[in-house]
C-alpha cells in the first residue's frame, strides 16, 4: 500500500497544504508523533507479526508523519463525541466503522501508531480518562446513601454476608439468629433468619431461598488456573486452605478461547467443597441459598472464555447444584490483546527491549521494568486489540447491566481477576492508581447484594484466613 498517495486521496489535499496549513492545524500534536518514536512502533509490529506488513520503517518521511497527525486528530474527535449513554456493543461497531472510513485500506497498524502517537499527548490521555471513567458506574451503584439517624438494623442492611460485629445492637450485644421483616413492596410477610457459619460470618436469608424483589443476589468466583496463563510467580489455590506456588512465564491470555488446565479444574471442585459447606448449613437451618431439590436451574453468568463455565460447572456442581444455565457475556470477556493473544510474554519482553531499549533511560533491569510497563499502560493500545482503560470501562458497564436486570434473584458470576477488580473498584469508588493491582484469590467466594438506591454491599463467604472448610471437615 502507498499510504502517502492513498491518504493525500482521501484527504485530497495538496502539498502546499500539507506543508503549510496542516502542520499548523496539528501542532498540538508535535510531540505525539516523533519520527525515532514512529521507527520503532513499525519495528516492533514487524517482530509481533513475523512476515511483512503494510507500513515498514522506510516509509517514513514529512508526508507520512502529517498524515498520521490527520489520523490521530480523527482518532481524538471520534473519541469526544461519543455520547455518555454509549453501550460496549455500540462503541465496538462504531470503532470498526471509524477505522473502516478513516483509515487507509482500513489498516489495523496505521490505527495502531496513530493512537499510541496520541497517547504522549496529555490532552487525549485526560479525554480517554473523561470518556471511559468508572465514576458513572459508582454514582449508579454506589449513590452515598447515609441512612437516617436511628434507622433501625442500617448496619447490616442489605447485605448477605454478616461478621459478629454487625449483630452488637448494645455493649456484648446478643448474636440473633432473626432478622428483619420482609419489606420488597411484593405484600409477601416472611422473618429474616441468619445463620451463623463455622468461620465466623452470617447469612441473612429468608425463606424458601425467597430474594426480594428490591434486590440482586451475586455469589462470585474467580476462574481457576487456565492453558494460558498471564504468567509471574502466583500464588495458586489447592484447597483446604493450602497454597502453591507455580513459576515459568506461559503465554499472554485470549480474552476468548481459554480452558481451564486439570489443576484449574481441581482447584474449582475444592472450591465447590467448601461451598458445599455452606449450603449444609443453610439446607439444615432451613433457609436455602437456592431451593432444592431445584425447581429451575441456578442462573450463572461469566465471559465468553470457556474457562469461567468449567470452572463454576464444577464448583456448583461439588456444591450439590449441578443443574445450571450459563450465559456468556461479551461484555465480561478480559483485555484484548490482539496480535500478541497466547505468544509468550518473555518472548515479548525480548522483543520490546530489543526495539525500545536504546531509548529507555537506566541499566538493564530498568530497562526490562520499562517494557513491562507497556501491559500496564492503560492507554497503550494493543494491535488489533484494546487498551486497559477501554476494557475496564466495557467490563463495569457490563457488570452494572448485570446486577440491574437480576433483581428479585440470586445469580452466580464466573470470571477473571481483572474483571473482579474493576467490580470492586465501581463498588469502593477507587481510582486506577488503588485499583490496579488488586488480584483476588482463587480460593475467594464473594457475595455480593445491588439494592436500588442503596450502596452496594459485599463482603467474602470465605477468603483466606476465613475458610469455610479445613483439612479436618
Amino acid at each position: 500500500m502507498n499510504l502517502n498517495e492513498k491518504t493525500a486521496n482521501e484527504t485530497k489535499l495538496s502539498t502546499a497544504e500539507q506543508s503549510t496549513g496542516l502542520e499548523r492545524e496539528h501542532a498540538e500534536f508535535h510531540n505525539s508523533y516523533r519520527e525515532e518514536n514512529i521507527f520503532d512502533d513499525i519495528r516492533f509490529l514487524q517482530e509481533i507479526y513475523k512476515e511483512k506488513i503494510d507500513i515498514t520503517p522506510e516509509m517514513i518521511n514529512r508526508d507520512f508523519i502529517n498524515n498520521l497527525k490527520v489520523l490521530g486528530k480523527k482518532i481524538y474527535f471520534f473519541i469526544l463525541g461519543l455520547e455518555s449513554s454509549l453501550t460496549p456493543q455500540d462503541y465496538i461497531k462504531y470503532k470498526f466503522d471509524f477505522i473502516q472510513t478513516n483509515v487507509p485500506n482500513a489498516s489495523p497498524h496505521l490505527f495502531y501508531l496513530a493512537w499510541n502517537g496520541l497517547i504522549k499527548n496529555d490532552s487525549f490521555k485526560r479525554l480517554l480518562r473523561q470518556k471511559f471513567s468508572l465514576t458513572r458506574f459508582s454514582e449508579i451503584l454506589v449513590p452515598k446513601n447515609i441512612p437516617a439517624f436511628g434507622t433501625k438494623n442500617s448496619r447490616y442492611r442489605a447485605k448477605l454476608v454478616l461478621a459478629i460485629e454487625d449483630m452488637e445492637i448494645n455493649p456484648g450485644g446478643v448474636i440473633r439468629k432473626k432478622g428483619r421483616m420482609l419489606d420488597d413492596g411484593s405484600g409477601k410477610i416472611m422473618q429474616e433468619g441468619i445463620v451463623w457459619l463455622s468461620n465466623g460470618k452470617g447469612v441473612p436469608i429468608f425463606p424458601n431461598a425467597y430474594v426480594p424483589l428490591n434486590q440482586a443476589h451475586i455469589i462470585t468466583i474467580r476462574h481457576g488456573k487456565s492453558v494460558h496463563e498471564s504468567g509471574g510467580d502466583n500464588p495458586e489455590f489447592v484447597g483446604s486452605g493450602k497454597w502453591d506456588t507455580w513459576k515459568g512465564n506461559e503465554r499472554i491470555s485470549g480474552a476468548i478461547g481459554n480452558q481451564l488446565k486439570p489443576m484449574g479444574i481441581d482447584t474449582a471442585r475444592e472450591l465447590g467443597r467448601d461451598f458445599k459447606k455452606l449450603i449444609n448449613s443453610l439446607n439444615k437451618a432451613g433457609y436455602p441459598l437456592w431451593k432444592y431439590p431445584q425447581v429451575e436451574p441456578v442462573q450463572v453468568y461469566g465471559s465468553e472464555s470457556e474457562n469461567t463455565e468449567e470452572t463454576v460447572r464444577c464448583f456448583l456442581e461439588e456444591a450439590g447444584y449441578p443443574d445450571i444455565t450459563f450465559e456468556a457475556l461479551y461484555g465480561l470477556n478480559s483485555q484484548k490483546y490482539g496480535s500478541l493473544t497466547h505468544l509468550f510474554k518473555n518472548d515479548v519482553y525480548k522483543q520490546m527491549l530489543e526495539v525500545y531499549g536504546h531509548s529507555l533511560p537506566g541499566n538493564d533491569d530498568d530497562k526490562k521494568k520499562a517494557v513491562k510497563a507497556f501491559f500496564k499502560n492503560r492507554f497503550y493500545h494493543f494491535p488489533e486489540g484494546e487498551s486497559l482503560i477501554e476494557a475496564d470501562w466495557r467490563i463495569a458497564h457490563s457488570y452494572v447491566d448485570l446486577v440491574k436486570k437480576n433483581l428479585g434473584k440470586r445469580v452466580a458470576l464466573c470470571d477473571h481477576s481483572g474483571a473482579l477488580r474493576v467490580f470492586e473498584a465501581v463498588i469502593r469508588t477507587l481510582d486506577f492508581a488503588e485499583y490496579s493491582s488488586i488480584k483476588e484469590g482463587q480460593d475467594s467466594i464473594i457475595a455480593m447484594v445491588y439494592q436500588p438506591g442503596h450502596n452496594v454491599r459485599y463482603d467474602y463467604l470465605q477468603k483466606k484466613g476465613i475458610l469455610l472448610r479445613n483439612e479436618d471437615n
